[in-house]
């Protein structure tokens, strides 16, 4: 890291993300990252808040918890600035479209990899589109736990996208026969920051459209989203999380 960047980042982190609070008063070991749609935070008992990242409890356990819009620029500032804290794993939280015919919306993807379709990766270490790995025995966990849940779950590599609104018939079709489950616009950044930051990392997403299928869905509410959200609930205090 050069000087530059080493002073830039604090910068960011003092000012921007924590906004004056001291990092080192943020304790959860785990932070869950919600991109785009707000899963937790109207269960969270007891908030604390640091600046834009917040706790709270959900039975016996404290987490960290943060909600970020689409995309990956916030989300390097927030994972970046996790260096000053004691977060050691950051769980991502959201939606994506099915590319496999079999995955219906409703269903849940934990991605395990996601191959980089956006510009931040290329900044950590990796090509535009290599694929690159979420924490495996995490990702197992995760996936397992939701499984037991009554969960249709599905387990594999995704693919993110630069842009939402610009999936062509071709990339489609591309992205089925290669074998991709979803897709959607932040794993492969996620899961970079995380790999340069030494810092687990999984994602857990609802879907919500089957592009391969031409369907949109109402799965954001109803049963599947509170099904969803209860599984998480459950592995957040499941032993097989360390809070």
């Amino acid at each position: 890291m050069t000087a530059w960047e080493d002073k830039f980042v604090r910068f960011v982190a003092e000012r921007w993300v924590f906004q004056g609070t001291d990092p080192h008063d943020y304790t959860p070991r785990t932070l869950f990252v919600a991109f785009g749609e707000d899963f937790l935070s109207p269960l969270l008992q007891r908030h604390e808040h640091f600046g834009a990242l917040y706790t709270g409890m959900l039975g016996e356990k404290r987490i960290g918890y943060i909600k970020v819009p689409p995309g990956t620029v916030i989300l390097e500032g927030i994972m970046r600035a996790l260096q000053f804290t004691r977060v050691n794993t950051v769980i991502g939280l959201g939606t994506c479209g099915a590319l496999q015919r079999e995955i219906e919306c409703g269903d849940v993807i934990v991605a395990d990899a996601a191959r980089a379709g956006d510009c931040l990766s290329l900044h950590y270490g990796f090509d535009y589109n290599q694929v690159v790995a979420a924490d495996a025995a995490l990702s197992a966990s995760l996936a397992g736990s939701l499984g037991r849940n009554n969960l249709t779950v599905h387990s594999g590599p995704i693919v993110t996208t630069g842009s939402v609104l610009r999936e062509t018939e071709e990339l489609i079709d591309s992205w089925n026969r290669d074998g991709f489950l979803g897709v959607e616009l932040e794993a492969s950044a996620l899961f970079a920051l995380a790999d340069w930051m030494k810092i687990r990392s999984s994602l857990a997403l609802l879907v919500t459209d089957s592009p391969v299928r031409r369907e949109t869905s109402g799965a954001l509410r109803g049963d599947k989203r509170e099904a969803f959200v209860q599984g998480i609930i459950d592995y957040i205090g499941s032993p097989e999380m360390t809070a």
